[in-house]
């Protein structure tokens, strides 16, 4: 049986500048998202790091697809919601960085320490969710 989702997100990667080792994700199948939810992720606070995805289209042309992530923790709640592009369909995966310049910087100090829950959708521009999944992050003194 032909598999009917649009998109299908091979990898989801966190990488940092400097020597922490990447963060690696294999969302291709409900393992990889039921491991990613489980097992979650840790950064240092202040961690410069940007998020790499791997996915490939299929069946038709995708358009407007657009990456939303948010983070929460009692109190606290962030935000970001990056245009992604329209992309047709081909066995090689696209490849998208966020950002495509520069690095994102994780929260610092005591107050931002801590416990918080991350959730990453892909939406297109008709508003059909493609994939959306929930894991939880830490965010830990540098060590």
């Amino acid at each position: 049986m032909k598999d009917p989702r649009k998109l299908i997100v091979t990898e989801f990667r966190v990488t940092f500048n400097g020597p922490t080792p990447d963060v690696v994700f294999n969302l291709d199948n409900a393992a990889g998202t039921t491991l990613l939810a489980r097992n979650g992720m840790e950064i240092a606070e202040g961690a410069e790091y940007k998020f790499r995805i791997s996915f490939r289209v299929q069946h038709e042309i995708l358009a407007g697809l657009k990456f939303c992530n948010k983070m929460k923790k009692v109190g606290l709640s962030n935000s970001d919601s990056l245009m992604i592009g329209s992309y047709p369909p081909q066995s090689a995966p696209h490849v998208f960085e966020f950002p495509r310049h520069g690095w994102l910087d994780a929260p610092k100090g005591m107050m931002y320490r801590g416990s918080y829950t991350a959730t990453d959708k892909f939406v297109d521009s008709d508003g059909v969710t493609h994939l959306e999944y929930t894991y939880p992050l830490k965010v830990g003194k540098r060590k």
